[in-house]
């Protein structure tokens, strides 16, 4: 389970700079290595969690929405005056605030916890929001799994809030950009299926009978960006377009 979480991160980390192509015509699409027929309201239909992992890192850029938070956690430093300041780096004289930062790393602790503790927020986050299998879904979460589930919860200022959670999930503002841009730089990679397949593909070549390309000589991820996919729904497989 560690690697899936890993890997389903691996996009919200990358840097999202190319050009929008999702209102391109085939010749802008082709000429920046989009398929002339690709749509992003397809591939985000296939592939539904691609549009939250902008949620995730939003959050994260954001400190979570709780800066002051955050910073105490890890960088409070009490002076010999008594006072506390807040520092990347200690200041001349200072020491560990471990009473402001324990309090902080509460905090943090405890608005996770009322997060995790909507069952059906958690599971919503787990299977739609980050894409796992709902099969891979059990009621005891390892750790891995709920820290991955936990990036997606926005610290309150007060007492944990999951009302207000769910509000800042359900009204947040989709880039339709950064989808496009996603199938150019990770979607290719894994090998996602971005449209559905059409009686014209031949269907004959699945996902899991391609021996994919190897990214460096220990690889953080295979390489498919090979082959183009689409996905039928009636098998629920993923085949290479000839």
């Amino acid at each position: 389970m560690h690697k899936n979480v890993v890997k389903a991160f691996i996009a919200s980390s990358l840097l999202l700079g190319l050009t929008a192509c999702s209102d391109m015509a085939v010749d802008e699409n082709e000429a920046i290595g989009m398929p002339s027929d690709f749509s992003v309201s397809e591939y985000v239909k296939i592939n539904p969690d691609v549009k939250y992992q902008q949620i995730r890192k939003d959050l994260m850029d954001n400190f979570f929405y709780n800066k002051a938070r955050q910073d105490s956690s890890k960088s409070a430093w009490l002076l010999e005056d008594g006072s506390v300041v807040i520092s990347e780096t200690m200041p001349a004289g200072g020491s560990f605030a471990n009473d402001v930062r324990k309090a902080a790393k509460d905090a943090i602790e405890a608005d996770n916890e009322a997060f995790l503790a909507d069952t059906a927020l958690a599971h919503e986050v787990f299977s739609k929001y980050i894409g796992f299998d709902d099969s891979l879904w059990v009621e005891e979460l390892d750790p891995d799994v709920k820290t991955a589930i936990c990036e997606f919860n926005k610290q309150q200022t007060g007492a944990p809030d999951v009302k207000e959670d769910k509000a800042f999930l359900k009204n947040f503002s989709f880039n339709e950009d950064l989808m496009a841009n996603h199938y150019l730089m990770l979607g290719t990679l894994e090998g996602r299926a971005y449209r559905y397949c059409t009686k014209s593909d031949k269907m004959s070549t699945t996902f899991a009978e391609v021996v994919p390309d190897t990214l460096g000589s220990a690889p953080f991820m295979l390489d498919y960006s090979a082959n183009r996919f689409c996905y039928d729904s009636t098998s629920a497989q993923k085949y290479i377009i000839q």
